[in-house]
C-alpha cells in the first residue's frame, strides 16, 4: 500500500506519524517505500480565503504527483490514508481521490493514541432526519452532528426558512469525538451518506449545491469529499467552525 500523509497545524502543534504507528495500523499490508507526505504546515492558518485556496492548491498538486506514473511506469495500486486537518481539506482531500484505486482511511484514537482500528466493541448506526422543509426547493443544507452537534440554530443567518436542512446523526448516543471505533463504523457511515445524497436529488431535483456542517472525525470528513460523483451529485459548500468567533464560515466548494 501506498501510504499518504497529510499533516498541518492542529493549535500550535505539527501533526506527526510515525511509521512504527502506520506499520501497527496497516498490518498485515507493507508500506510502499517512503510515505506520500502532503506538508500543510508552513501555510499560516488564518481561516481566511487566502489560506484555503492555497492549502487547496497544495493538496491538487501533490494528489497530481500522487497519481503521476514513476519512473519505472507504475502508479500506486492502493493507498492507506493518515490525515489530521481542518476539515474542509480533508474533504477536498477526499475528492481528489479517485474511486478506481482502494483506498483505507485510518483514524487516530484518542484513548491509545494510535491508528489501528479497534476490533472489538459494539458498532455505531446512524439516523437521517429532515429537521426543516424550506420554500425554496433549491436551497439545501446538510448538517453532520457525528463528533459534535450542530445544533441548526448555529447555522449562519442566511440559512431561513427558505432552507431544507437535513441532519445526519448517531442513532441513540450523543455525538462525541471518541465514537468512531471500528472499520465498519466509517463503512456505515458511507452508506448512509450515499442514501442521505439520493434522498436529497429524489426530493429536491439537480440541485447545483449543497451546504455542508460537518462536525466529524479525520476519515468522515475524507469520505464526505470522496463519495459524491461529480457528474451526479450537486456540488458541496463546506463550512468550518470559527471557535474565536463562534460562527460558522464558508470556506471551500
Amino acid at each position: 500500500t501506498t501510504v499518504v500523509v497529510l499533516k498541518s497545524m492542529i493549535g500550535n502543534h505539527a501533526v506527526e506519524v510515525s511509521l512504527a504507528e502506520i506499520q501497527e495500523a496497516i498490518a498485515p499490508r507493507y508500506p510502499d517505500a517512503d510515505p506520500f507526505i502532503i506538508d500543510l504546515t508552513a501555510i499560516p492558518d488564518s481561516g481566511d480565503e487566502a489560506f484555503w485556496k492555497t492549502a487547496v492548491r497544495t493538496i491538487d498538486q501533490r494528489c497530481d504527483r500522487l497519481y503521476a506514473d514513476r519512473f519505472d511506469g507504475s502508479s500506486p495500486h492502493h493507498i492507506s490514508v493518515f490525515a489530521l486537518a481542518p476539515i474542509p481539506l480533508l474533504a477536498h482531500l477526499g475528492s481528489r481521490l479517485t474511486s478506481k484505486i482502494p483506498v483505507d482511511l485510518y483514524q487516530r484514537h484518542r484513548d491509545k493514541e494510535n491508528w489501528a482500528w479497534k476490533t472489538g466493541g459494539t458498532p455505531v448506526t446512524y439516523t437521517v432526519r429532515k429537521l426543516r422543509s424550506g420554500t425554496d426547493k433549491l436551497k439545501i443544507a446538510l448538517v453532520v452532528s457525528l463528533s459534535g452537534t450542530v445544533p441548526i440554530e448555529a447555522l449562519p443567518a442566511d440559512f431561513d426558512s427558505r432552507f431544507s436542512v437535513y441532519e445526519l446523526t448517531l442513532t441513540g448516543i450523543t455525538p462525541n469525538p471518541g465514537f468512531l471505533r471500528l472499520r465498519n463504523d466509517l463503512t456505515a457511515f458511507q452508506r448512509t451518506y450515499q442514501e442521505v445524497l439520493a434522498t436529497i436529488i429524489k426530493d429536491h431535483g439537480l440541485v447545483d449545491e449543497i451546504h455542508v456542517f460537518p462536525a466529524v472525525p479525520a476519515p468522515v470528513a475524507i469520505v464526505l469529499g470522496r463519495e459524491p460523483l461529480p457528474k451526479v451529485h450537486p456540488a458541496l459548500v463546506i463550512y468550518d467552525y470559527n471557535k474565536k468567533h463562534g460562527v460558522f464560515t464558508q470556506t471551500i466548494r
